[in-house]
């Protein structure tokens, strides 16, 4: 046991893996300071809206995650084939494309905020324009950034990530207190956003800039596929960790929503404190099945890892959830810390969910496609039916977390598809 502990504290996924942590737990960290001090200040019903409009901006994500994640899977099979010239190709193009992405984005937000609003029974529609932009801007530089993960560069992987969540929390605060509530510190974020945007390109750019250029070639078939199984894990996966919030502001009372925000925000730090696993498990997954190796034995490491450190939270949310949730949000969001370990039960399954799905996607594997997709709609419909509190919701997402972890981890020892071993040479 000592001999493995030794083994595993030098390995190159400890090594990462601890800077990972340190880049996410700040800006995680970051974020719940974002949340803390704006909560105070802007009041229960108030920190309703933003929690709902920050539930829509982590919805509206979702098509960064998907090409970021196919932005790290491909820059580690070029980087695997050592093929800097592609890689070179593939930084100018999502610098190019990405900046018209943003505007396109920020346009249709102006256009749309007006009918999120009502939805969302949100007056202030400028705070809403406002979160579409956000989805724009950081959409794109998150996007970007992958290639620091595909390379496994994680240390400007780390400070990019850091410095956004810096400004964010920094200006959208400062707005806030200002006078500018909600619409302040969606203010703020943008400006940061903006920043670490321009920050993130112009790395990158500067990097290759003396690369040749060179047309990018990519196999369209295996994109497709890619992008398809990619875009749907994705979807499944947002919906199931944030369309619960949403929901719940539609049908509840004001209070309610404000309370159930709080409490989604509480249940988030256990899935939020492990989010650096899944960032360097996909790059290595993939090398691992590039080089024809097993990736069976980094996913064991994987998962115990998010086992150890989120049940260990939940040993703090079972003994102390008054404490967690007021200071989190304040004494005035109280009343939710009946339902703060219940719910943590829930965010650990999603953690290992989260895990095993990502996993898959690095070892290019989407069996599990279409029973995550009956899980997230049944979680929906079962939300939808059963709210008329909130233990019954949390039962519905800790029973639809559970299933959709055993379904996606069926046979998940079964031996590589012989294509897995090829993409080395089709990569270069």
């Amino acid at each position: 046991m000592i001999a493995s502990a030794k083994r595993f504290a030098r390995s190159e996924f400890a090594r990462h893996g601890l800077l990972v942590f340190i880049a996410t737990t700040s800006v995680n960290a970051l974020g719940y300071a974002f949340h803390f001090a704006i909560s105070r200040k802007i009041g229960v019903e108030q920190y309703g809206v933003l929690a709902a409009l920050n539930a829509a901006y982590m919805l509206g994500t979702v098509a960064s995650v998907i090409a970021g994640t196919v932005v790290i899977k491909y820059a580690a099979e070029f980087r695997a084939a050592d093929d800097e010239a592609h890689l070179a190709a593939l930084v100018r193009g999502l610098c190019l494309y990405g900046s018209f992405a943003a505007v396109a984005v920020i346009i249709a937000g102006y256009l749309t905020a007006p009918a999120i609003a009502a939805y969302l029974k949100i007056a202030n529609v400028p705070a809403a324009t406002l979160m579409i932009a956000i989805i724009g801007i950081s959409s794109v530089g998150q996007t970007i950034r992958g290639v620091f993960n595909g390379i496994e560069d994680f240390a400007q992987f780390s400070i990019s990530a850091v410095m956004e969540s810096t400004l964010k929390a920094a200006l959208g605060i400062g707005f806030a207190y200002a006078g500018g509530g909600v619409l302040g510190a969606f203010a703020g974020w943008a400006a940061g956003s903006t920043i670490a945007f321009l920050y993130t390109t112009t790395v990158l750019l500067l990097r290759y800039r003396n690369v040749p250029p060179k047309a990018l070639y990519i196999d369209l078939r295996r994109l497709a596929i890619t992008m398809a199984g990619v875009s749907a894990a994705t979807l499944l996966l947002t919906s199931i960790s944030y369309v619960d919030v949403i929901v719940v502001k539609h049908y509840a009372d004001p209070t309610t929503a404000g309370l159930y925000g709080a409490l989604s925000l509480s249940g988030k730090i256990l899935l939020f404190f492990v989010a650096f696993v899944p960032t360097v498990l996909l790059p290595k997954a993939s090398r691992q099945a590039l080089e024809g190796k097993s990736p069976v034995g980094i996913l064991a490491t994987s998962v115990g890892v998010v086992l150890a450190l989120s049940c260990t939270g939940l040993v703090v949310y079972y003994f102390y959830p008054t404490f967690v949730i007021t200071a989190l949000a304040g004494n005035s969001f109280a009343a939710a810390s009946p339902y703060v370990f219940s719910y943590g039960i829930a965010m650990v399954l999603l953690a290992a969910l989260n895990t095993v799905v990502v996993f898959k996607i690095g070892i290019h594997r989407f069996e599990f496609i279409a029973p995550l997709c009956l899980c997230a709609v049944g979680e929906l419909v079962g939300i939808s039916v059963y709210h008329s509190s909130l233990t019954q919701i949390i039962e519905v997402l800790i029973g639809g977390n559970a299933i959709a972890l055993a379904a996606s981890a069926y046979g998940i020892t079964a031996p590589l598809r012989p294509a897995a071993t090829r993409q080395r040479s089709e990569a270069a």
